[in-house]
């Protein structure tokens, strides 16, 4: 009996087991062991493609929108082409109105080559020849100045229309500055047409407006007084009569600076842009003015090119720009049938939009400033009777 449970427990071990079923397991093992690896990698590369397809449609996806938020827009260009030149002229405009001013206070306070260097007598006699010469109508208040113009009026044959455009020019200011958008005054220029005899200028509206502001401001010049006159004495401590009508005088035409300074802002603003040199500092002139983008503005808007001319010159004015940027712009039905755009460009036009309105803010502001200021000089004039009476109680009580 021991030697059977012997027997079959070798039959089981060896002829089973080890024969038959651990072999068929090994084998089956081996089988299953394959096929999950192959059930595997197929599980991993339908993982990598979908990985794949994902990365390239965020890659397409993002282009797009690159494609969709970076496309130029005509409306933006716009912006950008209208204010070309104009911090320049902005910065030019205020140069322009400090200029005049210091030349009106020269003028009064008798500077040194000025018409009102030796007094009233010669700068009237000077402003007469310059009327006589150049804004004289012989037809004016029922033809009363033909004894007074010169010999070439208005009613020759060689009057010509640009003599015809300075006709009242020194007293006409809606034509000469309310109504141009452009006036003709560039200080940088310093060539003239003709040096013989009485030089002709290149920017008559330099002329015009001077003659204006001396018409307006200091049409009579104060007497010059002797220079020795104004001289401090040792033994005096006081100033002296003299001095103090100089100063006066001093006080009188600081006062009337003021209210010129706002005839000078406008004029400045529609002063005409200046020509710029290229950055390497040669002769060239570089492009810097708005003038074919603002033409093309107005051309839509149904203007002629006939009164093109009437508006601006070949460099507008920093007003001209504004006046497009902050009104014209806007009247053409194209500028909100391009508004149907990208929303990055919307926002872009936004952003311009609001700088446009903080220029326009700015000027609004300085222009406040300078009412702020002639209001405060009248209200200063409307006191001083009583502070010289206040000042004559406490000087009496001294």
């Amino acid at each position: 009996i021991n030697n059977e449970f012997i027997d079959l427990e070798k039959f089981i071990v060896k002829n089973i087991w080890e024969d038959s079923v651990l072999p068929i397991m090994m084998l089956s093992a081996e089988q299953l062991s394959a096929v999950a690896l192959e059930q595997a990698m197929a599980i991993g590369m339908f993982i990598d493609a979908e990985t794949q397809l994902a990365s390239q449609r965020l890659l397409q996806e993002i282009q797009a929108q690159t494609h969709k938020d970076y496309r130029p827009s005509i409306g933006m260009c716009k912006f950008g082409s209208l204010s070309k030149g104009l911090a320049n002229s902005d910065i030019r405009a205020d140069t322009y109105a400090v200029a005049m001013s210091m030349h009106s206070l020269d003028r009064q306070l008798g500077k040194g080559d000025m018409s009102g260097t030796y007094g009233h007598d010669l700068d009237q006699n000077n402003r007469i020849l310059q009327f006589k010469r150049v804004f004289c109508n012989q037809k004016s208040r029922d033809s009363a100045l033909e004894n007074v113009c010169d010999d070439l009026t208005a009613w020759d044959s060689n009057f010509k229309a640009e003599e015809r455009g300075h006709i009242n020019k020194d007293i006409d200011y809606f034509s000469l500055i309310d109504k141009p958008w452009t006036v003709k005054i560039d200080f940088s220029n310093q060539s003239l047409e003709d040096a013989t005899a009485i030089p002709k200028i290149d920017n008559k509206g330099e002329e015009h407006v001077m003659a204006m502001a001396a018409n307006l401001f200091g049409h009579v010049t104060f007497a010059r007084s002797p220079a020795r006159s104004l001289i401090n004495k040792p033994s005096e401590i006081s100033l002296s009569p003299m001095q103090k009508l100089y100063m006066d005088m001093r006080a009188v035409v600081a006062k009337r600076s003021v209210a010129e300074n706002s005839l000078y802002a406008i004029a400045a603003m529609k002063a005409q842009s200046p020509n710029v040199k290229d950055y390497a500092g040669g002769a060239n002139k570089v492009e810097t003015n708005a003038k074919p983008f603002i033409e093309n503005i107005l051309r839509e808007l149904g203007v002629p090119d006939s009164e093109l001319s009437t508006l601006m010159t070949d460099n507008p004015s920093y007003y001209t720009q504004m006046e497009i940027l902050t009104k014209k712009l806007y009247q053409n039905p194209n500028f909100y049938i391009n508004l149907y755009d990208t929303p990055a460009n919307i926002e872009r036009k936004t952003v311009a939009l609001e700088a446009i309105k903080l220029m326009q803010k700015f000027d609004m502001l300085k222009s406040y400033l300078r009412d702020e200021m002639n209001v405060s000089l009248l209200l200063e004039m409307a006191v001083i009777e009583l502070q010289n009476e206040v000042e004559d109680q406490i000087q009496a009580l001294e």
